[in-house]
């Protein structure tokens, strides 16, 4: 949270109580309560990204360097790894082949949007993505890697200013796809994977917005790489 706090500005500290302003009597609520429908849809998120998220300078088109700008002849992929492979009990939790989903998604997007242009990957392990993808070349003219370094709210106004996404199974992903479909009006160009976690809901994620092109199964069905 430290970490984030600074990015959001002066206004995110309305959003959390310091750990000793809790008292022994104050009510708890358990749950996350993010699940797409129930909790929130387009039009709170919207609220949400106007009345905060925009004042707080997140998503200003200046946080993208010129190189990693997109136009929508473009995809911007999200891969997910840090965490989800270091840690046994996640990657075992979050897990599934990559590879069979990108070509599922990138298909998909290919028929909602078009041929496409480029290809940038965004990732928290872009190592791992420049060493494996390369193959994503078969469904583009230029294949790019974020290689630079940057920060990770510049990934995040990447995902946003991206007309075209592939999201990963993750929060992060899933906010670059609210904000990237807040932007573009073009929510249909978000392709997500149907797959979030194996603990809950039979593996369903409940966090995607249905105006999405969701991947709901992939050839591996989900199943971790063996």
């Amino acid at each position: 949270m430290d970490r984030w706090l600074p990015v959001f500005g002066h206004r995110a500290a309305e959003l959390v109580v310091e750990p000793g302003d809790v008292r022994l009597t104050d009510r708890r609520e358990r749950g996350l309560h993010n699940e797409f429908g129930p909790h929130y849809d387009e039009h709170v998120l919207a609220r949400f990204i106007e009345g905060f998220l925009e004042p707080s300078g997140i998503l200003d088109p200046g946080r993208v360097p010129e190189a990693l700008r997109v136009t929508d002849r473009d995809v911007v992929v999200n891969v997910r790894r840090g965490d989800y492979v270091t840690n046994e009990a996640n990657w075992r939790s979050y897990g599934f082949d990559v590879d069979d989903y990108l070509r599922s998604a990138l298909a998909r997007s290919v028929d909602v949007g078009g041929p496409i242009r480029r290809i940038l990957v965004v990732s928290d392990g872009i190592d791992w993505c420049e060493a494996h993808l390369g193959w994503l070349t078969d469904f583009c003219e230029v294949l790019d890697f974020e290689d630079t370094g940057q920060p990770p709210e510049v990934h995040l106004a990447v995902l946003a200013h991206a007309p075209r996404l592939v999201l990963a199974n993750s929060t992060f992903s899933y906010w670059g796809g609210y904000l990237s479909a807040w932007r573009s009006s073009r929510p249909e160009q978000v392709v997500a994977p149907w797959f979030h976690v194996r603990t809950a809901r039979d593996g369903a994620a409940w966090q995607l917005d249905p105006r999405w092109s969701i991947v709901k199964d992939i050839p591996t069905g989900w199943a971790l790489p063996s």
